[in-house]
């Protein structure tokens, strides 16, 4: 009897709901929990768990907030510098395109040392170099002081790049102070290694590595003098050497030079005309010049090689000379350094070719040589 109750009562619901149901929300929703009051009743006569009612409530239970995406941070642009005539150098340029503009400007400032590094160390130079009568002497010191005064400058910095009309206008810069101690370290360094070079050249046993190591100092002497004329240019006095250091450095390589002898060997089957040829040259830049079995300061053993060159022109032969240079050390009997060229040349036959191929690599060779001396 106990089991049939709650059977009677579930009955009774679920009729009393289909009785009360109305198109209204209300008693809709009031209907909808009275059956699932009925479904609960038959649940707990089977014995089996009541099933929770749903509720028409809504869902009030807190949710994890959403994490927005990271943004990145904008980037700051970099200040582009000002410049001030009192700390700075400061030169202009104009170029289509900004790239253009800024290599310009570069090279303004590049001029402005250039010119007064070419009049200050030629001033210093000139005077031994006339003295000397020697015109091969002063060609040699000019080219090196154009080598010392076209080194490209270091630590320059691109200021504003604008826009005037269709051009662009950029500025750059270098910082007076912070070149000038560079130069100034520079200098010192290069004042130790020519005392250095000097020291060698008074030591060395033979004429070769006399002549090596005052070819260096004097490169070193007038890339120091470069440094005094750029320090000149921003401002800042530095002390040279001055002509007197010149000009013993100079003395010491003409007294080395004097009745400074070569040994050649050209090493080929057809190197009679090479051989002629090298010697001619190098006798007319002031060499004595004679076989590898003679008394002499140095060795040039010359090894030559002719091969010939395919092309896709049928009217023409090409062939290519060779040329591969030791510089020897008879004092020592080692090899001091070596030089290579070669050149290539076209003609109706090979062996026309062949000819002219060794003629021009002639001139460039001993062009090679002389400056290897000098």
């Amino acid at each position: 009897m106990k089991r049939l109750i709650p059977l009677i009562v579930a009955t009774t619901l679920i009729v009393s709901g289909c009785v009360a149901s109305s198109p209204s929300n209300t008693r809709s929703s009031s209907g909808d929990a009275q059956r699932e009051r009925a479904r609960q009743a038959f649940d707990e006569l089977e014995g089996g768990p009541a099933r929770p009612v749903p509720s028409n409530q809504p869902d009030h239970t807190p949710q994890p907030a959403l994490r927005p995406e990271p943004t990145p941070a904008p980037t700051a642009a970099e200040p582009v510098p000002e410049f001030s005539e009192s700390t700075h150098l400061i030169a202009r340029g104009y170029g289509q395109t900004r790239p253009e503009a800024i290599r310009r400007a570069k090279a303004e400032l590049s001029n402005i040392f250039e010119s007064r590094i070419e009049s200050d160390v030629s001033s210093i130079t000139r005077a031994t170099t006339d003295s000397m009568k020697g015109d091969a002497l002063y060609k040699n010191v000019q080219s090196k002081i154009r080598v010392a005064s076209s080194v490209e400058l270091e630590g320059v910095e691109v200021g504003p790049v604008t826009k005037d009309g269709r051009e662009y206008v950029a500025d750059v810069a270098l910082d007076r102070e912070r070149a000038a101690q560079k130069w100034l370290t520079d200098m010192d360094r290069i004042g130790a290694r020519i005392k250095v070079e000097e020291n060698a050249a008074r030591t060395s046993p033979g004429k070769l590595m006399k002549l090596k190591h005052l070819n260096t100092a004097m490169d070193l002497f007038i890339e120091r003098e470069a440094l005094v004329s750029r320090l000149r240019v921003i401002g800042r006095p530095g002390e040279g050497s001055g002509e007197k250091a010149f000009e013993s450095i100079v003395e010491h390589l003409q007294e080395v030079k004097t009745n400074f002898r070569i040994g050649l060997k050209v090493d080929s089957q057809n190197g009679e005309d090479l051989s002629h040829k090298l010697a001619k040259e190098l006798t007319e830049a002031g060499f004595l010049v004679g076989g590898s079995n003679t008394d002499h300061d140095v060795t040039l053993i010359v090894t030559l090689a002719l091969s010939q060159v395919k092309t896709n022109d049928p009217n023409f032969k090409f062939m290519r000379a060779t040329a591969d240079v030791a510089i020897i050390d008879p004092t020592t009997g080692k090899m001091v350094g070596n030089l290579n060229e070669n050149q290539r040349e076209g003609h109706l036959t090979y062996e026309e070719a062949g000819v002219k191929a060794t003629s021009k690599l002639s001139g460039k060779l001993s062009r090679k040589i002389v400056a290897y001396f000098n």
